[in-house]
């Protein structure tokens, strides 16, 4: 038997909404006004009811998951507006080229190092840092973009600190060790996938005119300079681990995000003291720069598109399929893939779909390759996340370099398309060889 009619009707639906989406940023329409025709045209196709129109963003606008989200990002644009202003992200960059020789090797470090930290919107923080580490390169906002985007997600299929991460373990029954060994070389597929693509063939081989360097700390750039300038950095990084480790024993109710916005507050505060008599701009245009409120706009309608999905119904009805056995093995590509372009975000499309397919190794007898497709799911739904203009860290960055995400997408899809593949061989290689939880 091959797919039910309310499971093609459902996939049909989603295809449709994105490409008109994808056709709305194709005209250059603003990303947060694509998204809200998506969201609207999705309530549409599922019927959803008229008051449904009205309770979806006036619930999203006072939930606490939003709020926590637009707080935290306002953290996040702050401190990379105050660095920007102050010029401390050039000089701790001029600081770690004593240290880092390889430009390459400088471009991805920093997004690379923020994506160590489970931080919704993440991206935004190293683009400052990014773009002193590109001066003088010839590297285009196009393709700093994908540079940022990229390897700000080379952890996420593989990384302990990620709720999508510990959730799929919770539902796999599995400590966090035991599915590390399996998905930790997705990583490095990822890394060298990303340096392939977006790395090998920038050009090196300029260096910008004296006049054009931007000011850096002592020019033997020593250790405790460098230390000095990554203070804010370093404080949000190893404060969010901190201050996680506070509230799971003394406040076990707060929200997971609140780590990462008390971490964000002592690295403003530590910024706001290293850049007195610094700064090049005043401490108002970097507070009410107009792009901080786009992107919290931004972030709204994505949070009104997710919850549009979630009454709709329509992931429920993915569900719906016939016994073929390569139909089901397509579901643990396509449904993750289908919840994380829907969803944008790990713990979205672990939590919609991972019951689901659980579900259906039970009842297809299909336990014993739980290994290999599950690692599959995991892979189509990064790839899923990645490939939307639904996720936080595409839309600000997006926004930062003032690039569409038409115009990414074309550069980005085979990449991911690469990255499925060998995920793909690594997950044949698993079932070939009998590997097992």
């Amino acid at each position: 038997m091959g797919l039910s009619t309310d499971t093609a009707l459902a996939f049909g639906k989603l295809i449709f909404v994105f490409c008109c989406m994808l056709a709305l940023l194709r005209m250059k329409i603003q990303l947060w006004k694509a998204i809200a025709a998506g969201s609207g045209l999705i309530a549409l196709l599922t019927w959803t009811p008229p008051d449904v129109w009205i309770k979806v963003p006036l619930h999203t606008l006072l939930s606490g998951e939003f709020l926590n989200m637009e707080i935290m990002l306002l953290g996040i644009l702050l401190l990379s507006g105050l660095q920007g202003a102050s010029g401390q992200s050039g000089r701790l960059v001029a600081g770690l080229e004593r240290y880092l020789r390889w430009p390459r090797v400088r471009l991805m470090i920093f997004p690379a190092l923020v994506g160590l930290l489970p931080m919704p919107g993440g991206a935004l923080f190293s683009c400052p840092m990014l773009d002193a580490a590109a001066h003088g390169l010839e590297i285009g906002p196009k393709r700093k973009t994908l540079i940022n985007y990229w390897f700000r997600h080379i952890w996420e299929v593989a990384w302990p600190l990620y709720p999508g991460y510990m959730l799929a373990s919770s539902l796999l029954n599995l400590p966090l060790h035991t599915l590390l060994i399996y998905t930790s070389p997705l990583v490095l597929f990822s890394f060298l996938t990303g340096w392939f693509f977006y790395l090998r063939d920038v050009d090196v081989g300029r260096t910008p005119p004296d006049g054009e360097k931007e000011p850096g700390p002592a020019p033997e750039g020593s250790a405790d300079r460098v230390l000095y300038e990554a203070l804010p950095l370093l404080v949000t990084l190893g404060g969010a681990v901190v201050f996680s480790f506070i509230f799971k024993y003394a406040a076990p109710g707060l929200p997971s995000l609140t780590a990462f916005i008390a971490s964000l507050a002592c690295a403003l505060g530590v910024a706001l003291f290293q850049a007195r008599g610094k700064m090049r701009k005043s401490l108002r245009e970097v507070v009410l720069n107009r792009q901080n409120f786009i992107l919290m706009l931004l972030i709204y309608t994505i949070f009104i598109f997710k919850n549009i999905i979630g009454v709709s119904g329509i992931v429920a009805q993915l569900s719906h399929f016939g016994n073929n056995l390569l139909l089901v093995y397509a579901i643990f590509i396509l449904l993750p893939l289908i919840c994380g372009m829907l969803t944008g975000v790990m713990v979205g499309y672990v939590g919609a779909c991972f019951p689901i397919l659980l579900g259906i190794l039970a009842e297809t007898g299909l336990t014993a390759q739980t290994l290999p497709l599950i690692v599959m799911a995991l892979l189509a739904g990064n790839v899923g996340q990645l490939a939307t203009p639904l996720h936080v860290c595409m839309a600000v960055t997006c926004e930062y370099y003032k690039v569409h995400f038409a115009d990414i997408w074309r550069d980005l899809l085979p990449c991911l398309l690469v990255q499925l593949s060998y995920g793909a061989l690594w997950c044949l290689f698993l079932y070939f060889t009998g590997a097992s939880f």
